[in-house]
């Protein structure tokens, strides 16, 4: 028998903490729940340190990803309260479907409004998409973005800042020079990825194509298109649809977020194969974002002024990143 609990403790602190920190955030956790029905990840984090555990990531996933037959195996402690997670914070089962519903009426709002005011004039050298083909692309970017702002959000992303940008609704421009989604992921406190999403109606030739041309000035570069599966199947769907394009989409290091499309025109958003991380030239990512000219509070967020002029000249902007050094940008690996 103390044998098998050898085992369990020995597993339970190869996932970066001990059964007793594993049992210190449940309680931490059930305390924030109880005062206020939530408790985001920056709070927690704060409260775990204050009981010496420095790093408090391994704890979070494992609140996130939670599962009562791993915690059996592992032999942690079952939580004694039902909790729920959705974007930067903990639930209560109550707060959390009040959160759900908030959250999904929001993103549909912004839908609505972005599938509406999609930019007609299109580049003369392209011939321009069909209109309620942009509309629907508009309105599947709403919720690639909101899905981003789970995926990228760590301890050291602000409550405060945006760090995913719909390029695709801000700004018209030609099949490659244009992203449609923009994101800054911080790595580390001094090391950030530009991250970067195509985002269309089909999974064909030109989405891949497009996407590769953003490797000269990004990290990791997503396609996104729509399927009809759920997140078991959204794979082998893509792939049965062209074997030769999966294949080549997963050689080349793109990721590959499906969006099943659900009743009422909206989308459940979930990655089906992640980007590799990409050594792209600062140079390249320079010219990339002086074309992006009306995106150039990115840049600003990325060097993090304080205070941030709204009005900031673009030339300063440019001029900063090119001074970034290859750590700064991303350009080493952790």
């Amino acid at each position: 028998m103390s044998e098998i609990v050898e085992v369990a403790g020995t597993l339970g602190a190869s996932q970066g903490y001990t059964p007793e920190q594993w049992s210190i955030a449940l309680r931490v956790l059930n305390d924030l729940l109880r005062a206020k029905g939530s408790a985001s990840s920056i709070a927690l984090t704060r409260e775990l340190k204050r009981h010496d555990i420095l790093d408090s990531r391994p704890l979070i996933v494992g609140l996130t990803y939670i599962d009562r037959e791993d915690l059996l195996a592992r032999g942690l402690e079952i939580p004694s309260f039902a909790f729920n997670h959705l974007g930067r914070s903990f639930y209560t089962e109550e707060r959390y479907r009040e959160e759900l519903a908030r959250l999904e009426a929001e993103t549909e709002r912004e839908a609505d409004d972005a599938s509406r005011s999609v930019a007609v004039v299109e580049p003369p050298e392209e011939a321009p998409p069909p209109r309620v083909y942009r509309q629907e692309e508009a309105r599947l970017t709403t919720y690639i973005r909101s899905a981003l702002n789970d995926l990228y959000f760590n301890d050291r992303t602000s409550e405060d800042s945006d760090y995913v940008f719909d390029v695709h609704s801000e700004r018209a421009g030609s099949s490659f020079e244009n992203v449609d989604v923009l994101a800054v992921h911080w790595r580390s406190a001094t090391i950030v990825d530009i991250v970067t999403v195509e985002v269309k109606l089909d999974f064909v030739p030109q989405v891949v194509q497009q996407a590769l041309n953003y490797l000269r000035f990004s990290n990791r570069v997503w396609i996104a298109v729509p399927v009809s599966s759920d997140p078991a199947q959204a794979g082998r769907e893509l792939r049965d649809k062209d074997p030769q394009l999966f294949d080549y989409v997963v050689s080349h290091g793109l990721g590959i977020l499906a969006c099943h499309r659900r009743k009422g025109r909206s989308y459940d958003v979930f990655p089906v194969h992640w980007p590799a991380w990409h050594d792209s030239d600062r140079l390249e990512r320079a010219g990339a974002f002086e074309k992006l000219s009306d995106l150039h509070l990115v840049l600003a967020e990325i060097v993090r002024p304080q205070p941030l002029e709204p009005l900031l000249p673009l030339l300063r902007v440019v001029s900063l990143v090119a001074a970034f050094g290859r750590d700064r940008l991303g350009l080493i690996e952790d």
